[in-house]
């Protein structure tokens, strides 16, 4: 891979400041907005900086690289966010994929745009007194937005200034003569980089979004920056048969100076010292001790020893990592198989616990049997060596989302985090028990420290705007927002998140706007309840409701006592509660913080529901 300095040229504006027409239709970048006669389409920043950049290409054809580097210019995206993005200007348009008559996707090359472009002259026209008030309030609003983005800015970039102890693992080449031993080669970095987590004083980029630069042959410096570390692991993996030859580098990001490298010829038997004398060879380079661990009565086992037992392992974790049904299954399978080869294998037992309990939370399994299961493996995993992170990561999960006693919870992560200092896996779950609790202040400031370590991962922005938006620190939460949708346009949850800030703005019919984008159904029912209330709007707001009921009454109770909630009907929000509390429903999590239901507050019942739920008052 090569990796000297290059000096990208830089990529032309994807912005114009006047109107113009796309065939009949108006196309006024500065609002974000498309119009043809009465109907109009508003479109997402990002969105329509897709649409000039396909405008600025005169008829010919962008290819999909060249958009994703000019419109996500120091953002890390996939071709996904691309597509969604050209399925939302084609819905916008009216267009149709299979005929297109406005934008044309060209196969294994980009997109083009079929209509002539018409330029527009900008018209003057005297501005009345109300329209002045009007451009006024604009410009305090964008002030406001500009003050809360340089916050947000400062703030991160004060807590992620690049330190000479951080590092990225990056996903391990496949070089085997086959290129069948993906699932090796990544279980290898990931098994690297849980070994560096252990490390103290170290910051260690999360897997979720070192990940994503898999395949990718990006520029260290941009790596470095978009992951917020000083320096990058990578390395390349050559299996053939029982003999595997590993050869891994420490780079400097900034100038590509290598800091350390080595090979390694080995069976696959010694595969396990390989890992952790790389490990250790990263924590000296950079000057830190790895660290071992606190003696306990009973001695830490190793792991595994039995290489079929580990490869197995290695193939569950592969699987796991794809969140879907059927390959939770296959992980599972493979976890049994583990654990048959070695029933010592600790790793094994909290690896099969971890999937067991995302299958019972999906319902792709019995949810009370798939907890059963799930707290016997971890005690087992915790049993057999008492010095594992992942077993009481996972026994928190299960306290959390399942019994949902964010106390005891919270005693078991600070175990996890005391064996696991740099994951930050921990630190997200640590802002949820935060705010479980009512420690939003807490839950806010733990979640920035997640977002340096996971910089690409959208679903942490938006919990953090979460917490943001319900202690009423609305400009920040459409900041972080925005954040979300850029790294996943698509993003379930953000739409309705964004609608409830402008809600409490009192921008009501923005807010229904954003609830009708809203992809999860779910989350759309909901956003839709809460706007047409607001709106006054009592027939549409029920009948949201009722759509809500009928389809999700067994898996979102929550969140229909949140509608009850925030209409001021306190008995059917308590009904619906209770209902939550039966089945194990996770939204409880949210129950001191949410503002939804601060209409109950004040009823004894609530003091009850929170002693139930072992939180403080």
């Amino acid at each position: 891979m090569d990796h000297e300095p290059q000096s990208p040229a830089a990529p032309p504006s994807t912005r114009l400041n006047h109107a113009f027409f796309v065939g009949d239709w108006l196309v006024e970048p500065e609002l974000n907005r498309i119009q043809r006669g009465g109907e109009k389409a508003h479109l997402e920043p990002k969105v329509m900086e897709v649409l000039v950049c396909l405008i600025q290409a005169n008829g010919n054809v962008v290819s999909k690289e060249q958009l994703i580097r000019q419109v996500w210019q120091d953002t890390f995206v996939t071709d996904d966010v691309l597509k969604v993005s050209v399925w939302q200007l084609r819905k916008a348009f009216q267009d149709d994929s299979k005929h297109p008559k406005v934008i044309e996707t060209i196969p294994k090359s980009g997109y083009r745009l079929l209509l002539p472009v018409h330029g527009v002259e900008k018209v003057k026209v005297p501005f009345s007194r109300s329209q002045i008030l009007a451009l006024v309030g604009a410009s305090v609003l964008v002030l406001v937005i500009a003050s809360a983005w340089i916050w947000y800015k400062h703030t991160q970039m004060g807590a992620a200034a690049v330190s000479a102890a951080s590092v990225a693992v990056l996903p391990f080449a496949d070089l085997s003569p086959d290129h069948d031993q993906e699932y090796f080669s990544d279980g290898l970095g990931e098994e690297i980089l849980d070994h560096l987590t252990k490390i103290p004083n170290l910051r260690v980029s999360a897997r979720a979004s070192a990940f994503r630069f898999k395949g990718k042959n990006e520029d260290l410096r941009v790596i470095g920056r978009m992951l917020n570390v000083a320096n990058v692991l990578e390395g390349s993996v050559r299996r053939d048969r029982s003999r595997v030859r590993i050869s891994a580098r420490l780079i400097r990001a900034d100038d590509g100076d290598n800091l350390w490298s080595d090979s390694y010829d080995r069976d696959l038997k010694d595969i396990f010292a390989v890992q952790d004398h790389i490990a250790r060879a990263v924590a000296s380079a950079l000057q830190l001790k790895l660290r071992t661990g606190k003696p306990t009565a009973t001695p830490p086992t190793p792991g595994t020893t039995d290489p079929e037992s580990y490869e197995t392992f290695l193939h569950a974790r592969y699987f796991s990592h794809m969140n879907d049904k059927e390959s939770a299954i296959k992980a599972l399978d493979y976890a049994n198989r583990a654990i048959q080869f070695n029933p010592n294998y600790a790793p094994a037992y909290a690896l099969r616990a971890s999937i067991i309990l995302q299958s019972g939370g999906m319902v792709w399994v019995n949810p009370s049997e798939a907890t059963e299961k799930a707290r016997r493996d971890t005690e087992k995993a915790i049993a057999l060596d008492p010095n594992l992170a992942d077993g009481y990561q996972v026994l928190s999960r299960i306290q959390s989302e399942v019994e949902l006693n964010c106390r005891e919870a919270e005693i078991s992560l600070e175990r996890a985090r005391e064996l696991a200092p740099g994951d930050a896996e921990n630190l997200g779950h640590a802002a949820m028990l935060a705010t479980c609790q009512g420690r939003q202040e807490e839950a806010i400031e733990l979640r920035k420290q997640e977002v340096v370590l996971d910089p690409l991962r959208p679903l942490e922005y938006m919990y953090l705007a979460q917490d943001l938006r319900d202690l009423g620190r609305y400009d920040e939460a459409l900041v972080v927002l925005g954040k979300t949708l850029d790294l996943n346009p698509s993003q379930g949850m953000a739409y309705e998140i964004r609608g409830e800030v402008y809600l409490a703005q009192g921008r009501l019919q923005e807010a229904l706007a954003e609830m009708d984008k809203e992809p999860e159904d779910i989350f759309r029912d909901l956003g839709r309840a809460l706007a047409y209330h607001a709106l006054g709007q009592s027939q549409e707001s029920d009948s949201a409701l009722a759509r809500l009921i009928s389809q999700h009454q067994d898996d979102s109770a929550y969140q229909i006592a949140q509608v009850y909630g925030y209409r001021g009907e306190v008995d059917q929000a308590f009904a619906w509660l209770n209902r939550a509390y039966k089945q194990s429903d996770p939204g409880l999590m949210w129950l001191k913080t949410d503002l939804k239901l601060k209409s109950l507050h004040k009823d004894p019942r609530y003091a009850q529901l929170l002693k139930s739920l072992n939180l403080p008052e």
